[in-house]
């Protein structure tokens, strides 16, 4: 007789997403134990003395790739014997299951041998307390340990009921776990081949800062195997000191490692075309298949485009500026992805632009270091500025040799800090377009075009440009159809001072 596979002890696929807001889980495989209850988020225990609560995922999820547990908390309150105790992340074997381990300074993970004995979880893996209180490393919950240590983000191992659960390293926290909703606290565990990475990080520093780095759990004395499959708890107690213990937003996602950098200038003039360049590579375990590149673009900057190129597979979806920089990547593992933003700053813009960057996946869980970027650009008026705006447009059939689309500009120079004698304006045009030979012009044309580029400048000291006196310069352009004009936008238009001959 076949036994029959229930929900529960089929592998849940990655990722795993919670965000303990709605009025039950939406996974059904959760059990709230104890004190825990969903209040805007999962509440593992009100700010109250001798609570308990534990919330268990009773459904495996594979460990072969890695995993990634990433969540949001907050740790509000405290009174009577201070603030605690805290709360803890453990994993135990998935062909397993298990209640709540030891209230108190046990964090619900593993035991307490002092008075009352009570047990620890069954078939543990790993324990990661966030402990307020210290008691996490006291020898009264395992062996080990430095002794009751406040403010300590600590680590027990393998353990069962009243066995192991050794202590096997430990970061003091200076101000510990204490966090608000408002302050986006997030916290991201990570288990790659049996080794262990934590960090934390804020809306005041989303990057984060590493509090225990690629932690060998495996090599340690007691510890089991990785089992294959795994189940995730949280657990949080009080005593006499208390806490709201509160998680949400939970993603356990295989984990990838993108690091993200971001460069561009320092500074610029205002009208110049500048560039930030984004660089991003995919250090492993797992490939990132939907990777995904988001930033704001500054609303000074015009004519925005975005060009790409990529290294060892990587490839890259439709992208687009619309509403902010969203350039979906396709990064397979040890693949590098190069993205350039680029755009004219607005010619009267005096003052500093930033850009920024973000890459991030909705099935895999991003691991670097630096997850983001920014850079800001101080721009300065140039000794002249020059902006544009097109007058007409029209059709000219004759003769053969200078039929096109015409378009008419008014150029309009202004001098920012003092009168400019002699002056160059400068800007790419499409192939074959040239100044329009039919139009009568004032000034000197010193590239017609035909080359990808139209230079005109003054003729003589007599068109002079003044802070209070700016010189409007009419100009037609012969395109080769109205589709080669497009838009007519001028590209790279600029213009500079030159010495008088």
């Amino acid at each position: 007789m076949t036994a029959q596979t229930t929900a529960a002890t089929q592998p849940a696929q990655f990722p795993i997403t919670e965000s303990f807001t709605q009025s039950a889980p939406a996974n059904p495989h959760w059990r709230l134990l104890g004190s825990a209850r969903l209040n805007g988020g999962l509440e593992l225990t009100p700010n109250q003395t001798s609570q308990a609560g534990t919330a268990f995922l009773d459904q495996p999820f594979s460990s072969t790739l890695g995993v990634t547990i990433d969540f949001d908390y907050s740790c509000e309150g405290g009174g009577g014997a201070g603030f605690g105790d805290g709360f803890s992340v453990y994993l135990i074997d998935g062909a397993e299951t298990t209640e709540p381990g030891a209230r108190g300074g046990a964090l619900g993970y593993s035991f307490i041998s002092q008075g009352a004995s009570i047990p620890g979880v069954t078939a543990g893996y790993v324990g990661v307390g966030f402990d307020n209180y210290g008691n996490f490393s006291s020898p009264s919950t395992g062996p080990g340990g430095p002794g009751r240590r406040q403010n300590t983000l600590a680590v027990r191992g393998s353990g069962n009921l009243m066995t192991g659960f050794a202590w096997l390293t430990g970061v003091e926290v200076p101000g510990g776990f204490r966090a608000t909703w408002e302050e986006g606290a997030h916290i991201q565990v990570s288990v790659i081949d049996g080794r262990l990475t934590v960090r934390r990080s804020s809306k005041a520093d989303p990057n984060g800062s590493l509090l225990i780095a690629d932690f060998d759990l495996a090599g340690q004395p007691g510890q089991v195997a990785m089992p294959a499959t795994l189940k995730l708890g949280f657990s949080a107690g009080t005593g006499g000191a208390t806490a709201a213990h509160r998680i949400r937003n939970l993603t356990v996602a295989l984990p990838v490692n993108m690091p993200l950098e971001m460069s561009g200038p320092q500074t610029s003039k205002a009208g110049e075309r500048i560039s930030y360049t984004i660089g991003l590579q995919n250090l492993g375990p797992n490939d990132a298949p939907d990777a995904v590149v988001e930033g704001a673009i500054p609303e000074q900057l015009s004519e925005v485009e975005v060009s790409c190129r990529g290294e060892n597979g990587a490839s890259f979806g439709a992208g687009s500026v619309a509403d902010g920089l969203r350039q979906p990547v396709d990064l397979p593992r040890a693949s590098k992805a190069v993205i350039t933003v680029s755009g004219t700053i607005d010619p009267r813009y005096e003052g500093a632009l930033t850009c920024t960057s973000l890459v991030k996946s909705p099935t895999r869980a991003n691991t670097a270091a630096q997850q983001s970027g920014s850079v800001r650009t101080e721009v300065e008026l140039p000794l002249i500025s020059v902006g544009q705006r097109q007058i007409g447009a029209w059709e000219q059939s004759w003769p053969e040799d200078e039929k096109g689309y015409v378009i008419s500009y008014t150029l309009t120079l202004a001098a920012n800090q003092e009168r400019v004698v002699m002056w160059e304006i400068s800007f790419d045009v499409p192939p074959r377009t040239r100044v329009n030979p039919q139009q009568t012009q004032w000034y000197e044309v010193i590239k017609d075009g035909l080359d990808g580029t139209v230079v005109i400048g003054s003729p003589d000291s007599s068109h002079t440009i003044a802070p209070d006196e700016p010189l409007d310069v009419d100009i037609q352009l012969l395109y080769p159809s109205q589709h080669d004009a497009g838009d007519g936008t001028l590209r790279n238009l600029r213009a500079i001072e030159v010495a008088q001959p």
